[in-house]
């Protein structure tokens, strides 16, 4: 990685069209491992092109084994020795603070630019009514998913939707503890070396999938109430129990089928 990330630099550094330059992802948090991927995210002049510089910025490496995905704002490639580096072109007007740039790990900074987004940049994890109703929302969507999927024996699908249910409970569980949780469905860091979850959390986690669908469900809708009860405590959000009442609707209507 750091003969990558000095090749990069390099690169950013030799290219006045980059006004600034940072780390994303495992390299800004600083727990970056021989597995970990590369983030970066460039910020250039108005007048470049993303797309041109983009591909002069893909070019420079030689050992390019293929290119995921390339848009005229983003470009995902993956070395021949299987590293893999994801790279992103904004205007400085694309960029505004936000919880994700509050822990950057800036490269580059012309007229300081990142520095100031950075300072600006709010680390208070939100927790609202109207953000706690739509993640349930979507974890009720999948519940409901398991029955019709296992029923039409698209069992694929019902293992999809269950991850997804899991996904979604370490989502809420990350919010629980102060933390902003990845995107829906990613499960990075929430295993492993790098989780934020204590024992327990994980004990739980590896014990679902050793369970049939129908205990799945069960332990899953459990842990999912239990975290709501928790985030209602704590933040007065107030979703736990009319969510208990649609758990309990939706199984109860399959159950009786």
């Amino acid at each position: 990685m750091e003969k990558y990330k000095k090749m990069i630099e390099q690169f950013i550094y030799d290219n006045d069209e980059i006004l600034a330059a940072y780390y994303g992802g495992s390299i800004a948090r600083n727990d970056s491992d021989s597995y970990s991927d590369i983030d970066l995210r460039l910020v250039v002049n108005e007048q470049t092109y993303k797309d041109k510089l983009l591909s002069k910025f893909t070019d420079s490496f030689e050992n390019i084994l293929f290119i995921e995905d390339k848009t005229n704002i983003f470009s995902v490639f993956h070395l021949d020795d299987l590293f893999k580096i994801d790279v992103f072109a904004f205007y400085k007007d694309e960029l505004t603070p936000n919880i994700w740039l509050s822990n950057i790990d800036i490269i580059k900074d012309k007229d300081k630019f990142l520095s100031q987004i950075k300072r600006q940049s709010d680390k208070t994890v939100t927790i609202s009514p109207a953000r706690i109703a739509y993640i349930r929302n979507k974890y009720l969507a999948y519940l409901i998913e398991t029955y019709k999927r296992e029923k039409r024996e698209e069992f694929y699908y019902v293992n999809y939707s269950i991850n997804m249910m899991a996904n979604i409970i370490c989502y809420l569980w990350y919010l629980d503890i102060g933390l902003e949780p990845n995107s829906l469905g990613d499960w990075s860091k929430y295993q492993g070396t790098r989780s934020k979850l204590n024992p327990h959390k994980l004990d739980i986690l590896d014990e679902i999938l050793t369970k049939d669908y129908f205990d799945q469900r069960m332990a899953l809708n459990k842990e999912f109430v239990f975290v709501l009860e928790n985030i209602d405590k704590n933040h007065k959000v107030c979703k736990s129990q009319e969510s208990k009442e649609l758990i309990n609707l939706i199984t109860n209507k399959f159950h009786n089928k």
